[in-house]
């Protein structure tokens, strides 16, 4: 009976050395599906959702610990609206009391609202596009998948002609892409482009509201300069400009606890279509807090006719949120590791892709 049970063990040993080697060897613990407008990015014990039905496009982050699985750490970013507004101070970011946009002359007849909220677009899915490297004439390996989800209509008046697609793009690798860097397997990238805004002045401003959600109760939320937020107090109507790093094209709001860390990041720059060439423009944010834990930020773009490209990212890295002493907001990056357990289940359901 021992003789039985300890070969069972050396067995179930070796099993498990033979599936962690396969993971090792062939990289390709990465899930992804869609269902109803949600679409889910699984790699290691990274979750990373998308959705675009509902209320307004939501980007869900959320990791994975322990035997039974529990949610570790969580975060939503909730795309919320777009607002005209009069950058009467000309410090170049959104305040509340900017969007009053006729206060400094007569207002035409009629005015209509210059805020759109996102709940009033539907959006489509555009089904998956996948990357892959070919590994020998039979297999080969996803190194990314890119999908979008476009504005079917807008049922808000005045802004129908509004088209916005929100491209995601999900890398197995690291990339830098036009100086915004990517760490492969562990953020998920968006480009958002914007086309026929219902502009009410020729001198104003597009701010395009996204809210930082942590769903966790004991969290932290560093600025872009690495200090902490105080999210109890509501600082709404006295948005903060945020300063940008002139040596980077990445801004990062810091996300974690005393074990994870993650990120909502943004381009300090975005591209503008003039007369058929893009030129790029500096991008500039701001934020409040409302007391619930959220941050409302403000990505100001300048006033433009044709079309916009700009780019957001979310994202995790390991260990715990501190104070960042060097100004970088970025600390030391390192992917976020896995247990035995999570390797076991991921190597369940990997997935070889073979040429048909």
């Amino acid at each position: 009976m021992k003789t039985k049970i300890a070969n069972w063990v050396l067995g179930l040993s070796l099993l498990t050395l033979l599936l962690v080697t396969q993971v090792n060897a062939d990289d390709q613990d990465f899930f992804y599906e869609e269902n109803s407008n949600q679409v889910t990015f699984k790699y290691y014990d990274l979750e990373f959702i998308a959705k675009a039905g509902g209320s307004v496009p939501k980007f869900q982050f959320l990791t994975e610990s322990g035997f039974a699985f529990e949610t570790a750490f969580s975060f939503n970013i909730m795309f919320q609206s777009l607002t005209e507004y009069m950058d009467y101070n000309e410090d170049g970011v959104f305040q509340y009391d900017e969007t009053g946009i006729w206060k400094d002359i007569p207002a035409p007849n009629p005015v209509f609202s210059n805020t759109l909220t996102l709940s009033g677009v539907k959006w489509t899915f555009s089904g998956f596009t996948v990357d892959y490297t070919d590994i020998t004439e039979e297999l080969k390996e996803v190194d990314a998948v890119h999908f979008t989800y476009s504005s079917e209509s807008v049922t808000v008046p005045n802004y129908s002609e509004f088209e916005m697609d929100i491209i995601v793009h999900m890398y197995l690798n690291n990339q830098t892409i036009e100086g915004y860097e990517i760490f492969g397997g562990a953020e998920m990238k968006f480009d958002i482009v914007m086309r026929n805004w219902s502009w009410q002045r020729n001198d104003t401003n597009l701010a395009l509201r996204f809210d930082i959600m942590p769903t966790t109760n004991t969290y932290r939320i560093n600025d872009t300069n690495g200090h902490e937020i105080d999210c109890s107090q509501n600082t709404a109507g006295s948005e903060l400009k945020i300063q940008n790093h002139a040596e980077d094209v990445k801004e990062q709001f810091m996300i974690g606890g005393e074990q994870y860390r993650a990120f909502f990041a943004y381009a300090n720059q975005a591209k503008y279509n003039i007369s058929n060439q893009y030129q790029y423009r500096t991008v500039n944010a701001s934020y409040s807090t409302v007391g619930d834990g959220s941050i409302k930020t403000y990505i100001s773009f300048e006033h433009f006719d044709e079309e916009v490209i700009y780019d957001p990212s979310i994202g995790s890295l390991e260990g715990p949120l501190i104070e960042d002493t060097d100004n970088s907001g970025l600390g030391t990056f390192e992917i976020v590791t896995i247990s035995l357990v999570s390797v076991l289940a991921i190597v369940i359901s990997l997935r070889i892709f073979k040429r048909k």
